[in-house]
Parts: structure tokens; sequence; C-alpha cells
């Protein structure tokens, strides 16, 4: 797997030049190892809004209901299946008017809604279904948000590349420096708490800038990014 973003952090602290206490007070160095990876998103959740509102509520209730079974058959002509598809229960809110002229709020109908939530499993699907949308203000296309079916083993596999350049960061860096590891005092993939007095010494380098992701079509809204850090906090001493 190419990993084309890696960012070591190395901070150098002497017992005595540190504030945070979940920090060893004998000489240490915290090293980032990083790994992300940007994919194209294969998974898109789509909400959809239909409200109508009217002095009738049955008169509203019967154009939502008109229109949510409309949405729901083109649904399922994109090859979506029941279990893709939810509905929520129609919810009824009064609505005002603020009269100037009374200086009181004038009841002017319900505003009827009910909100659909489909889940799309490949961008072509999505594209069918948005093509047939049926018309009309009462409908509202409210988000599409992209994910990636393959989540959980990418960062699988980022976590694994992450712990390997953690280790070839803290190598690589304190050979530079002529120090050496002689055991660990935590690893998380959460960056400590580091303070600094003025005798501290902090170095930051970047190993190998990543380019910008490619960007994706409109649908798309671009790629994922999926990134892992482990943070290792080595004692040292020197050579």
């Amino acid at each position: 797997m190419k990993i084309p973003l890696a960012h070591a952090v190395i901070a150098l602290m002497f017992a005595g030049a540190i504030a945070a206490q979940s920090l060893p007070a004998s000489p240490y160095v915290v090293v980032r190892g990083h790994a992300e990876r940007s994919l194209a998103p294969d998974r898109f959740e789509v909400g959809i809004t239909v409200q109508k509102s009217s002095l009738s509520t049955l008169e509203a209730s019967a154009v939502v209901e008109q229109k949510i079974g409309e949405i729901v058959r083109n649904l399922k002509a994109a090859g979506l299946k029941p279990a893709q598809i939810t509905a929520t229960n129609i919810s009824i809110n009064p609505e005002y008017r603020y009269d100037n002229t009374t200086q009181r709020n004038v009841f002017t109908g319900n505003q009827v809604t009910r909100n659909i939530s489909a889940k799309f499993n490949d961008k072509k699907s999505l594209q069918k279904f948005l093509a047939q949308v049926p018309a009309g203000e009462e409908i509202r296309v409210s988000g599409i948000s992209p994910s990636l079916s393959s989540q959980k083993a990418v960062e699988a596999e980022l976590l694994d590349a992450a712990v390997v350049d953690v280790k070839n960061q803290a190598e690589t860096l304190l050979g530079k420096f002529d120090l050496k590891i002689i055991g660990i005092h935590s690893i998380s993939q959460d960056a400590p708490s580091i303070g600094f007095e003025a005798k501290a010494m902090y170095r930051s380098m970047d190993v190998a800038a990543a380019p910008p992701p490619p960007l994706g079509d409109t649908l798309e809204e671009g790629q994922i990014t999926v990134s892992k850090d482990v943070y290792v906090v080595y004692l040292i001493v020197a050579k």
C-alpha cells in the first residue's frame, strides 16, 4: 500500500523541562507516525424532505403522502431494497404570521412534514434516482453524505502503516541526534499533552509532503481522506 504522507513530530525533553504529568521525568522523545489515503466514496446516504402547508391538514397530508409514494417508487426503480429506505412518521406543526395591526400572531395553517433516508450502494443508482426526483416545491433533497464501504479495512491497514512509520522516524531522527532508545514509556493514537519550558527543544519534520487529493465530480464532492496516527514516547540516552 502506498502511503502518500508521512509526518514526524519530535519533541526532545530533558528532566525538569516538562510540565505535563503524563510524560516521564527522564529524557525522552515523542515520535508521531502518520499514514493516510484518499479514496473515492462508494456509498451515499441521501436525505429527502417532503413538506406541504395548508389550512387543511388532511389536504396537506394527502399531498405529502402522494409525493412520498412517488419517491419510494423511484428509489425502488433505482435498485434500492426496502431495508435501504427509512421514512419518518408525519409531523404536523402550526404556522403563524405576525399581524402588525392587531399585534398578534395569526394562524395561517399547518405544515405537514415527512422525511426519507435512502442508502445507495453505488453512484450509478444514486444518479438514476436524482434524475427522477419528482418536481415540486414540496420536495427537497436535504443532503448527500458520502462514505466508504471499506472504511474499517482501510483504517486497519493505515494503522499498521503508521506503526511502521513511527518506528522508521524514531530510528532515522534519533540517529541524527546521536541518541538511542532504551525503552518505551507509552503508545497511543492520541497526541500526548506536552508542556514546554524555555530549555525544551522542539522539532517538526515533514518527511514527504503529499500532493492535494484530486477533485472528484460534483456528486462525490471530492474524495474521502482516511488517516491514522500513532504516538510513541521513547525513553532515550546519548550514545
